[in-house]
């Protein structure tokens, strides 16, 4: 199925592949960069086209101002090289009182890993689809947050928190009917980076030789 094929451990093995790729290789990272840039820009806008124009401008100049207070523009870019590196992104929205906005709705990024099922169940529901609970008609209804990254030395993986779909974005790309978590926007290319490296390796040392 969709979901055995990207099984937790297949997904953690390209996931590692395509971030050594994508921190150690200029051309996947310069892609990587592109599409962020390329996709996101300077940030998305808003324009209302009622019949106030006073209210239209006054909607508009607030949702920038809450736009440059929350840096959504950086955070949708790293969502989107996240996507191409990792497979897919993720942000809860949440109140945050620290932002100097009157609206204090805050976009906060969670990368895939802190995604999972908790270390302890062995066997998960069948609806669990590695840390994704589905409802009776395949719908996300929460997602199992890990509280600590999985990578981190001191992390108990035991502790999470169940977010509600309607405040979880989950970005990714699915290439078959029935899948619920994403694998890596690079995943073909990864055999052809490292032989890229080679090749790179190869032309200098044969500049070398002759020169």
């Amino acid at each position: 199925s969709a979901d055995a094929a990207a099984a937790a451990d297949v997904r953690k093995k390209l996931r590692e592949r395509a971030r050594y790729e994508v921190a150690n290789n200029s051309y996947a990272k310069g892609i990587v960069l592109t599409l962020a840039n390329d996709c996101i820009g300077t940030g998305p806008r808003l324009q209302l086209l009622s019949d106030n124009t006073n209210t239209n401008s006054r909607i508009e100049s607030a949702f920038a101002e809450w736009a440059k207070a929350v840096n959504l523009a950086e955070k949708l870019r790293t969502m989107r090289a996240a996507k191409a590196a990792d497979g897919e992104a993720f942000a809860v929205l949440t109140v945050n009182p620290m932002i100097d906005s009157p609206v204090m709705l805050d976009v906060q990024l969670i990368e895939a890993d802190r995604v999972a099922s908790p270390i302890g169940s062995l066997l998960p529901p069948v609806d669990d689809i590695d840390g994704v609970t589905l409802d009776a008609w395949g719908n996300p209804r929460t997602y199992t947050v890990l509280r600590q990254h999985p990578g981190d030395l001191s992390a108990w993986h035991n502790q999470y928190d169940l977010v509600g779909a309607d405040s979880m974005v989950h970005w990714f790309r699915a290439d078959r009917p029935g899948q619920h978590r994403g694998i890596p926007e690079i995943t073909p290319a990864l055999p052809l980076f490292a032989q890229l490296r080679r090749y790179t390796l190869a032309v200098i040392a044969a500049a070398e030789t002759a020169a």
